[in-house]
C-alpha cells in the first residue's frame, strides 16, 4: 500500500476544542460506506455540545450520502438550539460537491476551525 492510497481512507476523528464545542474531522474519500458512521458519530457528538463543528479540510472527497447527513446534522442541531458549523479545506471537489448540491449556503461554513468556535 502506498502512501497516498492511506490517506484516502476515510477517518472520522472527535476531538474537543473548547469545553461545550465538539469537531468531527473527516479525511480521506466519505461515502455510502462511511456515512452510517459519520452520522453515528455526529449524534453522540451533538448530544454533549452546544456548537458542532464539522471539519472537511482533510477530506478528499465526498459522496452525496454524505452531504445528506451533513443537512441532516444541521438540521437537527438547529432543531434542539444548537450552532452547527462546517469547516471547508483546499479540496476543490469536496466545495463543488457541496455547491452543485445547493447545501453551501445552508450549512453555515467557516473558513478555519479557529474561526468557528469565535463565531
Amino acid at each position: 500500500m502506498t502512501g497516498e492510497s492511506i490517506s484516502l481512507q476515510p477517518t472520522i476523528e472527535v476531538r474537543s476544542p473548547q469545553s461545550h464545542a465538539a469537531l468531527v474531522v473527516l479525511r480521506g474519500e466519505h461515502d455510502l460506506y462511511s456515512a452510517d458512521q459519520l452520522r453515528q458519530t455526529i449524534d453522540m457528538s451533538l448530544s454533549g455540545c452546544d456548537h458542532l463543528i464539522i471539519d472537511l479540510s482533510s477530506a478528499e472527497f465526498i459522496d452525496s450520502t454524505v452531504i445528506g447527513v451533513l443537512v441532516q446534522s444541521m438540521k437537527k442541531a438547529s432543531g434542539v438550539g444548537r450552532k452547527f458549523s462546517v469547516v471547508l479545506g483546499t479540496s476543490p471537489f469536496v466545495e463543488r460537491a457541496l455547491e452543485v448540491s445547493g447545501v453551501l449556503p445552508l450549512l453555515n461554513v467557516m473558513p478555519t476551525v479557529e474561526r468557528a468556535l469565535a463565531a
